[in-house]
């Protein structure tokens, strides 16, 4: 095991098994989960805003997707998928978790609340529009925009984190888009 002296040394003092990341999480090597949690956390929480439109929510499921990769480490086994396509399949379960729990207990739309909204700028109005038409796509939709644009996913790693191929990925992509412009489309005209 490395010790976290070791881990940051620097590339020329370190031992040749600290180049595998995964190798350095299963030693549970702190200086190696700074790394992984430094790199995936905002594409983490950038996928789970995009599922639950809210920014307190996405926090804490990121956070929670490194707590359950902690837990899970010793489980994870070598698919040949870079081990983002692994987190991105934790942060598709805890999410789809928080939608269940947040279906069952009823709250207030954001439509529904009485909010002043004189001076904000078109651009916030925008987003809102399409983060609102996002979460009227299906789950798998939604998930696809969120991997692509959101964390900027390549198609390999949307594939990978969707278990899917990339063509698949590519049609779920383009028909989310379609149903995005023709939503967006129709609300535009008077």
């Amino acid at each position: 095991m490395l010790s976290l002296t070791e881990l940051r040394a620097g590339p020329r003092e370190r031992p040749a098994e600290a180049s595998d990341p995964l190798a350095l999480l299963v030693a549970l090597d702190a200086g190696a989960w700074q790394d992984l949690f430094e790199r995936y956390f905002r594409k983490m929480y950038n996928f789970a805003y995009v599922r639950t439109g809210d920014s307190h929510a996405a926090e804490e499921i990121a956070a929670e997707v490194f707590l359950a990769a902690a837990r899970g480490i010793g489980r994870y086994r070598r698919t040949g998928a870079p081990i983002s396509a692994w987190l991105y399949r934790i942060a598709r379960n805890v999410t789809a978790d928080y939608v269940d729990r947040r279906r069952r207990r009823p709250t207030v739309a954001l439509e529904d609340a009485d909010v002043s909204h004189e001076g904000w700028a078109a651009g916030i109005e925008d987003a809102a529009d399409i983060a609102r038409e996002v979460a009227s796509l299906t789950p798998e939709q939604q998930e696809v925009i969120a991997l692509r644009f959101y964390s900027d996913c390549s198609l390999e790693e949307a594939a990978a984190a969707m278990g899917k191929s990339i063509g698949a990925v590519k049609l779920l992509q383009h028909r989310a888009i379609a149903a995005l412009r023709k939503r967006l489309g129709e609300e535009a005209r008077p």
